[in-house]
């Protein structure tokens, strides 16, 4: 794919992510974190554990690196299930770095307390967009655990085929678990969703010894 292609795609999606985040902020996000909130989604651990699925992705994160990065550049062997670790790895780290500044520039109320008292929406009745007022107390937007998951779902999709369907489910399980138990809104779901989506597609797309290959087709 040429680099405009390329851009072109990407600038269309941000575009289309963009109208979605504006949507939700105004017709999902408070309703949904207030249905959560009045059916006590939250006691039901499930919730709380199925966004834990990102939590373990960042925990392998160096590992993954250590691993591949010494059979890459000192043993000089590197097959395509090394590259989906190396690349996830690498798309986890940088979407866990970029969040931060994302989230101090955007703002955005939390739906609830969850940190020495931050204002929120269902224990103050504080919703919107708050630009450069923390990354802590208005850090919701985007959600680095769903950005996390698409980053890694995405390497995952493109170098093991028959593996999609895990992948897509893990990015599903993480996205459920945040809208449950209200830890995020929908739109800040979305967002940290493109954030993984085309950090991946960078990383992917910018390692120049990584051949067009699949796990599927060889190792």
């Amino acid at each position: 794919m040429s680099d405009n292609r390329f851009f072109i795609r990407w600038t269309l999606s941000f575009l289309l992510v963009a109208a979605g985040v504006g949507l939700c902020y105004a017709v999902v996000d408070a309703p949904l974190a207030r249905w959560a909130h009045q059916h006590q989604l939250r006691q039901f651990g499930i919730f709380h554990g199925l966004q834990m699925a990102s939590d373990l992705l960042v925990i392998l994160l160096v590992p993954a690196l250590l691993a591949t990065g010494w059979r890459r550049y000192r043993l000089h062997r590197f097959t395509v299930t090394d590259r989906l670790a190396w690349h996830a790895a690498l798309a986890v780290g940088a979407v866990s770095l970029l969040k931060y500044p994302l989230k101090f520039a955007f703002g955005r109320a939390w739906p609830e307390t969850f940190y020495h008292g931050n204002p929120s929406l269902l224990s103050d009745g504080i919703y919107g967009f708050f630009p450069f007022h923390g990354a802590t107390a208005y850090g919701s937007f985007p959600s680095g655990h769903a950005a996390v998951a698409a980053a890694a779902a995405a390497v995952i999709w493109r170098y093991a085929p028959r593996y999609r369907v895990g992948a897509v489910g893990l990015w599903v399980a993480v996205a459920v678990g945040l809208l449950g138990a209200y830890y995020h809104f929908a739109g800040d779901v979305l967002a940290g969703t493109w954030l993984g989506l085309w950090v991946a597609a960078l990383v992917i797309r910018f390692d120049a010894a990584a051949p067009d290959q699949t796990v599927a087709r060889r190792e």
